[in-house]
């Protein structure tokens, strides 16, 4: 059982020729693998086949790293025009802070008043069940929600110990990180070995 042999040295994503370069390697590697026999019995087809695992990853790195030639041009001038964005934007958004936080504390107390409105709209609904006329007690007008504002349902813990279970989340990090301090025992979870394969990168 034969190894191909490593990527050689030219490819390239860069440029069309090398990019072709690193395509017939990849299709040579690929043609290689599917011409092996998936079948591992003995110590010596294991290392075997761990070569030919780690002729592909090679591969990997190779492509990863031709990215990365790119990319990281590509990823500095997007920062580049970003920076130029923020500096653009900046000041307006600095100039209309004032203006927003006005309209902010205006919503903020018509919401106020109204949910005062609204609570004694209720209460006037139950002293009143019969829904008959009650010259001395009109009904309530209510403002209207301001313009731009959308109420939508939100929450917040007033007592974590009263929250039920199904509201929890189980902290997998703190497990994981117990059990890599040596902990063994957690009531509730099962702790145990698996047997986890590392291939060489």
């Amino acid at each position: 059982m034969q190894t191909p042999t490593k990527p050689a040295t030219g490819l390239s994503l860069n440029e069309s020729s090398g990019r072709d370069l690193l395509q017939a390697s990849i299709t040579d590697y690929i043609k290689f693998l599917r011409r092996q026999p998936a079948v591992c019995g003995s110590a010596e087809q294991q290392e075997a086949l761990l070569k030919h695992i780690s002729q592909g990853h090679d591969l990997i790195k190779l492509v990863a790293s031709e990215r990365l030639k790119i990319t990281r041009q590509l990823d500095k001038q997007k920062h580049d025009w970003m920076e130029l964005e923020k500096q653009m934007t900046s000041p307006i958004e600095e100039a209309m802070k004032p203006l927003k936080d006005a309209i902010e504390h205006y919503n903020r107390e018509v919401l106020r008043i109204r949910e005062h409105q609204l609570a004694e709209a209720a209460e006037q609904v139950d002293t009143n069940p019969t829904e008959q006329t009650n010259w001395l007690t009109p009904d309530v007008a209510v403002v209207a929600i301001p313009k731009g504002v959308q109420m939508k349902w939100s929450y917040e813990i007033t007592d974590p110990n009263q929250v039920p279970n199904g509201y929890w989340i189980i902290d997998e990090a703190a497990i994981k990180g117990a059990i890599a301090d040596g902990a063994r025992e957690i009531p509730g979870v099962r702790i145990y070995q698996e047997a986890v394969t590392t291939f060489r990168r």
